[in-house]
């Protein structure tokens, strides 16, 4: 609700994605489109539904947890028309004590996994990819690619930016338009434990090939002792490990199509802790 009052100034047409189904609140403005899916369809899926609710030459993608000053819109906006080759856009992104949560991103040269603290400065740098949090796409990028909403959380906004840059676009981070995330106040507890590893080895497989899969496979592999050793000394909970072993155990599941969607069972974590 705060992000919705403070981009009503900003002169842009709104649209929620109700994944939690739930409706309309009587708060919300008559100008914001609140649409509430069949279903929890998940970021990727949300943002394309909502972008085929309305049309417009560049489409924001937001968590509800991001702050956005209007300098900063305008500045990214600005960024994606700065030449016809610039198809994505995004600004440096901070958490609260300034510090960086996500700049101009890369993937690792072997696992090809998210490298995100690459600090842009103060100038708008080419780069990999850019963070879903805050996404600034042209109609024409959305239009022929797309972001796949099969991954359902986490890995979309880097496969979209893979995808772009091989059809010929340009992804930039915007250094000198900086937004801040209040990171882990909507997705909380260990919900990314499964879709970090999962999700990892879909894009790695999607995008390049088996042998970075498997490393990726092989790095949740690795790190999974560490969790259940973090249950069971600090929490007193195995739901992380069970998270991640169930994770390495889907990650070689048949990744459903971008027209296909979440598979019907997500959110799966929802099997062994309250979504």
């Amino acid at each position: 609700m705060r992000l919705l009052a403070a981009l009503r100034s900003f002169d842009v047409d709104l649209v929620v994605v109700a994944n939690d189904r739930r409706p309309r609140p009587s708060g919300v403005d008559d100008c914001v489109e609140w649409l509430v899916p069949a279903r929890n369809l998940g970021y990727g899926g949300a943002f394309m539904l909502a972008a085929r609710s309305l049309r417009a030459p560049v489409y924001v993608a937001l968590n509800t947890d991001i702050e956005l000053s209007r300098a900063t819109f305008d500045r990214c906006v600005e960024a994606l028309f700065s030449a016809p080759s610039v198809g994505i856009a995004g600004p440096v992104l901070r958490h609260e004590d300034g510090s960086l949560q996500s700049g101009a991103a890369r993937l690792s040269r072997w696992r090809r996994a998210p490298l995100v603290l690459v600090e842009p400065g103060p100038r708008t740098v080419e780069c990999d990819w850019v963070t879903g949090a805050v996404m600034f796409v042209r109609r024409e990028v959305l239009a022929a690619i797309g972001m796949d909403g099969s991954f359902f959380l986490g890995a979309e906004d880097a496969d979209l930016c893979v995808r772009a840059r091989r059809a010929g676009w340009r992804v930039v981070c915007c250094g000198d338009a900086p937004a801040v995330h209040h990171g882990s106040k909507v997705i909380t507890g260990p919900r990314w434990s499964y879709y970090s590893v999962r999700n990892r080895v879909w894009f790695a497989r999607a995008n390049f090939g088996t042998l970075p899969a498997v490393l990726n496979w092989l790095a949740g592999v690795a790190v999974l002792p560490r969790i259940l050793a973090a249950d069971v000394l600090k929490r007193r909970d195995l739901t992380s490990s069970r998270l991640g072993a169930m994770a390495l155990a889907h990650s070689w599941w048949r990744k459903p199509t971008a027209a296909e969607g979440p598979r019907p069972d997500e959110p799966i974590p929802s099997r062994v802790m309250s979504w």
